[in-house]
């Protein structure tokens, strides 16, 4: 099967008024064609940060992505 979606030790960091959260820290995962695909966890856990920074409504703070439909590598600012 084709991989689809390669997600590579995504880190996501807001500021807050208290200071830094992290939102995700080193995610990795990849999907394949036809693969059906289910992302869950209690609420605030990253779910939607995930998914806005794949995409492409979120800038994502450290490493890179690639999805088939567009072809592209989104690659880390460090």
């Amino acid at each position: 099967m084709k991989e689809v979606l390669k997600v590579q030790n995504v880190s996501k960091k807001y500021q807050a008024d208290n200071g830094e959260v992290e939102a995700l820290k080193d995610i990795s995962f990849s999907i394949e064609e036809g693969e059906f695909v289910s992302i869950i966890g209690p609420s605030g856990c990253g779910k939607s940060t995930i998914l806005s920074i794949i995409a492409g409504l979120e800038e994502k703070s450290s490493r890179k992505y690639r999805n088939r439909w567009t072809n592209r590598l989104y690659a880390s600012k460090r």
